[in-house]
C-alpha cells in the first residue's frame, strides 16, 4: 500500500473511530474495526437470508426446484427473479465464508 493510501486510510479511520474511542466506546481502532466488520458481515448475511425467504415464500420452492421448473420454459419476470435469487443465493455463501475467515460466528 502506498503512503499515501496508508495516510488516506488512517485519516478516515481516525475520523470514523476517533470519536467513538475519545467517549470510551472502544479501548483502541483494532477493537473498533473488528466490531464494525463483525455488526457489517452479519448484516449482510441476514440480508441475504431474508432475499432468499421471499423468493421461497413467492414461488413456494427451493432455488434448485424452481431452476429445474424454469429448463422447460419461463417468463420474463421468472428469469429475472431467478438471476436474482441466484445472486443472493452467491453472496450469501461468500458473506459466510467472510465470516469463517475473520472468525464471526454469524
Amino acid at each position: 500500500m502506498s503512503s499515501e493510501i496508508e495516510n488516506e486510510f488512517i485519516a478516515e479511520l481516525n475520523l470514523a473511530a476517533g470519536p467513538l474511542l475519545k467517549l470510551g466506546l472502544y479501548n483502541s481502532p483494532g477493537e473498533f474495526i473488528k466490531d464494525v466488520t463483525s455488526d457489517f458481515i452479519k448484516h449482510k448475511i441476514q440480508f441475504y437470508k431474508k432475499q432468499l425467504k421471499t423468493f421461497e415464500k413467492k414461488y413456494s420452492m427451493s432455488f434448485d426446484a424452481l431452476s429445474r421448473k424454469l429448463e422447460t420454459g419461463a417468463s420474463i419476470l421468472e428469469e429475472d427473479d431467478w438471476m436474482e435469487w441466484e445472486a443472493a443465493e452467491n453472496m450469501l455463501k461468500v458473506w459466510k465464508k467472510a465470516a469463517r475467515e475473520t472468525g464471526i460466528s454469524a
